[in-house]
């Protein structure tokens, strides 16, 4: 199983709603959600899982946007808002929320810290029904003490080797494999990397499942900017079936000016690279392709939504045939 780690912002909640739209997400494919903002898009994309019957991990305590400031503001605003029709909507989003995370196809999930550890040792959160995702090994410590009572559904843990044999239950490994570079220009230098072995190993070293950042990585940064260098980030399959990453980079990368052009450019560069490395055709590539052959400029969010939603089908057909 793939358990893709996404940050809810608006391309990539976009993405995961167009590969079930499309029907090109398999069973074998739960993405994982760390929301940061609380919006209607938000809400679409969970409410859309639940009636396809499929499952998605929502993480009820997301450490980065701001999610819980506008989640609070709007439960706030209910009581607040004078306007009959704009408290008609909030109270409906508030519900349409709620109904969604009590269906049986979302599953809880927690970022493990000193708070969610205390709970679950209180019987205020029981671990057993929900899923434990440490990003890093801050926790060995309490999972060496309690060990047991610290059981999940799931728990998500780092690709290394400090939390062996501390965990009680079922396992998915966690690993950033994307190298992120300071400015895309450095991809020049660099411009395939491998990405992750995990998809070939995971069941063989005893965990139930794998997860990444796909090809945005474990930062996160809200704030945007135009770039002096356009880079594109494709995965694919080298003849081992490693997973690796190459970096399509733009030319004119001497000031931020004609965003198009670059795109054009880095395009360009993935197409005359692709004659003698095969890449796996998907709803995201097609797409990418379509905009260049149009000599269309989709944006640098669609470009990344598009990225991101090749990576998750490339997974799910991997899986399917596995």
């Amino acid at each position: 199983m793939y358990y893709p780690y996404l940050r809810g912002r608006q391309n990539e909640l976009l993405c995961l709603r167009e590969l079930l739209e499309n029907d090109v997400i398999g069973k074998k494919i739960v993405p994982i959600i760390e929301p940061v903002r609380f919006n209607s898009t938000y809400i679409s994309v969970i409410k859309k899982f639940v009636e396809k019957h499929r499952n998605l991990i929502i993480i009820m305590n997301p450490k980065v946007g701001k999610f819980k400031e506008e989640y609070d503001t709007s439960q706030a605003n209910i009581f607040n808002e004078e306007n009959e029709k704009r408290k008609e909507n909030l109270k409906n989003n508030i519900e349409k929320y709620m109904e969604c995370l009590n269906s049986p196809y979302v599953l809880r999930a927690y970022l493990v810290d000193n708070e969610i550890i205390s709970k679950c040792m209180e019987g205020k959160i029981n671990s057993k029904d929900v899923i434990l995702i440490n990003v890093g090994k801050d926790n060995v410590s309490s999972y060496e003490k309690y060990g047991e009572e610290l059981s999940a559904k799931y728990t998500v843990i780092p690709n290394d080797q400090y939390f062996n044999g501390l965990i009680k239950g079922k396992t998915i490994v966690l690993e950033d494999g994307f190298k992120k570079a300071r400015r895309n220009s450095e991809y020049l230098k660099e411009n395939d990397q491998m990405f992750s072995y995990n998809h070939l190993f995971f069941d063989k070293s005893g965990y139930d499942g794998f997860s990444d950042y796909s090809i945005v990585g474990q930062s996160f940064d809200e704030s945007g900017f135009a770039p002096l260098a356009l880079a594109i980030h494709i995965v694919y399959f080298d003849d081992g079936k490693h997973l690796k990453v190459h970096h399509f980079v733009s030319k004119s990368n001497e000031s931020i000016n004609d965003p198009a052009r670059k795109f054009q450019e880095a395009m360009e560069d993935m197409l005359d690279w692709d004659k003698s490395n095969f890449l796996v055709e998907t709803k995201g590539l097609n797409s990418l392709k379509d905009y260049y052959f149009n000599g269309k400029f989709p944006g640098l969010g669609v470009i990344k939504k598009y990225s991101i939603m090749h990576h998750i089908e490339l997974m799910s057909k991997f899986l399917e045939e596995k």
